[in-house]
This record gives C-alpha cells, sequence and structure tokens, in this order.
C-alpha cells in the first residue's frame, strides 16, 4: 500500500517539474522569438492549458503598443492572446486577467482586438467591463460615429449584461436615430434591459416633446421583450400628461395631444391596461369633438373607438351609449353617420356587454340605417350581460 501510494505522489511530482519545465520552455520560446512566432508560442501554450504566456504576451504587448502598434504581425499577436484566454486555462488568474483585459481595451482602437476583448469579458466578468463598454458606446454615441463591429458587439454585450445606463444610451440612441439602420438591434438590446429600468423610462417621457413621447411609445409597444406592465404605465403617464396638464383646465386634444392621446389608447388597447379605464372614459368626448370637427378620419375614430371600449368600464359604456344614441337621432333627422363610426360603436357596445346600451342597439334596429348596421344591433343586443 505504502508503495503504490509512494508511485502515485512520485508521479504527480513528476507531471509538475514536466509543467513547470514547458512553461519555462514556452516563456523562454515566446521571448526570443519573432512576433510571429511569439503568436505561435500563445497557440502552443494555451492549447496545452497554460494560460501564462498569453497573459505574458498582454503585458508585452501595452508596453510595446507605441512602437509597434501600426504593425499587422503584433495586432494578430494581441488578437491572439486575447482568444487564447479560456475559463478552462485560466482558473485562478480570473481578476489580474479581467485587469489586463480592459487595459488592452483602452489601450488598442482596432476593432478586431475590441471585438475579441468584449467577447472575453463575457467570460472574465466583472462590473468594471460594463462601465468600460459603456463609456465606448456612449462615446461613438455622442459622435454619432459609424455603426462598425466593435460597436455592434457592444451593443449585443450591453443587452445581455447591462444595467440602467447601459438601457439609457441604447434606448436614446434607438429615439434619436443615431442609427436607423440598427434599429431592430437596438431595440432587441434594450428591451430585455427595459422591464428594470421603469424609473429612467418614465422619467424619460416626461422631459421630451409630444413628438418624441409618440415615437418612445410605440418604440415599447412594438418591443416583444418589454412587459405590458411597463407599456401600460408609459401611456397612463404620457396621457395624464395630456389631460391634467394645467389643472383645472378642460383637456386639449387638439393637433400632436390628439395623436399622442390615440396612442396612448392603442397602447392600453395592446396591453389590457385597465387601470387607465377612467383615464380613457374621461378623454371620449374631447375625442369625438376632435372628429366633428374634421381633425379625424372616419376610419382613425373607428378604431379609436374599439381601442377605448377595449378596456372597459361603466363610464366608457355610458359616454357610448349616449353617442349612440346622439347618432341614432341624427339618422331621425335624415344626418347618417359614417357607416364604419357607427359600426364600430354598436359592435364595441356588444362586446363590452353592459345592458346599460339596450335602449340605443334597440332604438338603432328600427331606423333607416343600412342592412349590415341593423345586424350588428341586432348581435350586440343579443350579447348583452343581464
Amino acid at each position: 500500500m505504502k508503495k503504490i501510494l509512494f508511485k502515485q505522489i512520485f508521479l504527480i511530482a513528476l507531471s509538475v517539474c514536466g509543467f513547470c519545465h514547458a512553461q519555462e520552455s514556452y516563456m523562454s520560446d515566446f521571448y526570443k522569438g519573432n512576433l510571429v512566432e511569439k503568436k505561435q508560442v500563445v497557440e502552443s501554450s494555451s492549447a496545452a492549458g497554460d494560460s501564462s504566456i498569453a497573459i505574458a504576451a498582454l503585458d508585452f504587448s501595452i508596453s510595446a503598443y507605441d512602437a509597434l502598434s501600426s504593425d499587422t504581425d503584433f495586432i494578430n499577436l494581441v488578437e491572439t492572446s486575447v482568444k487564447s484566454l479560456t475559463a478552462g486555462n485560466s482558473k485562478g488568474k480570473e481578476k489580474i486577467i479581467a485587469e489586463k483585459l480592459r487595459m488592452i481595451f483602452k489601450t488598442f482602437s482596432d476593432s478586431k482586438i475590441k471585438i475579441a476583448v468584449i467577447d472575453a469579458f463575457s467570460v472574465f466578468q466583472s462590473p468594471e467591463n460594463l462601465y468600460l463598454v459603456n463609456d465606448f458606446f456612449y462615446s461613438k454615441m455622442q459622435k454619432s460615429q459609424e455603426m462598425d463591429e466593435a460597436l455592434l458587439k457592444a451593443v449585443l454585450f450591453m443587452g445581455t449584461y447591462g444595467n440602467s445606463a447601459s438601457f439609457n444610451m441604447l434606448f436614446i440612441a434607438d429615439i434619436l436615430d443615431v442609427w436607423p439602420s440598427y434599429s431592430a438591434i437596438l431595440a432587441s438590446s434594450y428591451g430585455g434591459l427595459a422591464n428594470e429600468s421603469e424609473k429612467e423610462i418614465l422619467q424619460f417621457l416626461s422631459t421630451v416633446p409630444i413628438e418624441k413621447k409618440i415615437l418612445i411609445l410605440k418604440r415599447l409597444d412594438e418591443n416583444p421583450k418589454v412587459s405590458k406592465k411597463i407599456c401600460g404605465e408609459s401611456a397612463e403617464n404620457a396621457l395624464s400628461s395630456v389631460i391634467y396638464n394645467i389643472e383645472g383646465a378642460k383637456p386639449d386634444f387638439s393637433g400632436s395631444k390628439l395623436n399622442l392621446t390615440l396612442v396612448c389608447l392603442q397602447v392600453f388597447s395592446d396591453t389590457q391596461w385597465t387601470r387607465a379605464a377612467s383615464l380613457i372614459a374621461s378623454c371620449f368626448n374631447g375625442i369625438r369633438q376632435e372628429y366633428e370637427n374634421g381633425n379625424l378620419s372616419d376610419e382613425d375614430f373607428s378604431s379609436t373607438i374599439k381601442n377605448i371600449a377595449s378596456v372597459s368600464s361603466a363610464e366608457t359604456s355610458s359616454s357610448l351609449s349616449s353617442y349612440l344614441d346622439f347618432l341614432n337621432k341624427q339618422t331621425e333627422k335624415n344626418l347618417p353617420p359614417s357607416k364604419a363610426v357607427v359600426l364600430s360603436l354598436i359592435n364595441s357596445l356588444g362586446d363590452m356587454g353592459d345592458k346599460a346600451a339596450f335602449d340605443s342597439l334597440l332604438y338603432a334596429t328600427y331606423l333607416d340605417y343600412p342592412e349590415e348596421v341593423i345586424a350588428a344591433a341586432k348581435n350586440a343586443l343579443a350579447k348583452l350581460k343581464w
């Protein structure tokens, strides 16, 4: 038994000695070789499970930067050294490697090296890595520099490992159309961060003009990664800014405020944001007035009625029922409404199912409406809940 144990210890010691000898040989070959040979030594040592040569190569790269930064072989050496560092060959050295990688990222402007370092950041993780990538992205955004492969890699990294600062930068870049051709990639990257950045979204939304509020709401609503809660909260805040803009004053739905209101209603419908039911009900008469003033098409008003009804409340039902009663009276006076509008109204009341709409729906079946409208009214009556 003692002989077997001694043999095992002897073999382990022999193996350690062999590894140390190989390591010394690699290090010697690295320092004696030219740039191409140095690269080959890094590859060989890393394949053998030794990261010390690659780490030494990073130190050499930083010290030789001023003299060799334009040399292609030098750039290839640095890129290879970074790529040679893996979780498997670098155990126990993660912290020091992360520090050296950040130094390489700060020192070198070459796109290939920045891409290699960002990939390595995914393995050798540290909060400082993200700060560095965020700063890199922000600098490019401020100068509206071209979206190259390194910047694109930074966007994807921020989307995976980002924080609220990452979200802000990606979101602002998209909203401001800094790189319009890459809007989909930016949206995908910040979409996953949005649900932890509600405070930042609402703050940003409150500071931008109406046109940007509209764009923000649309981008959030269209992004499958953004939660319904974030979309609903944002639309609720935006619509509140229209309705309660001046305390005690009657809400103004003219111009761009009307467009913002319609987008908010679409978001409420898409997200079924029932918390905004009272807000929705309070804006119907203002929208109706804009329609009657000719500032809203039949098609848009019809869609708006559907959106309003989709987040139903007793107050909403009452408003829509009253409006149908008004249209019925107009029809009696030989002033028939738009078929699209009255159909939308009748179908919405049927879907809501509030029995308070019974009288106006029944009245519609006796008037000189087109057959399609009368059939819709009968169908809506059958849906009412008693």
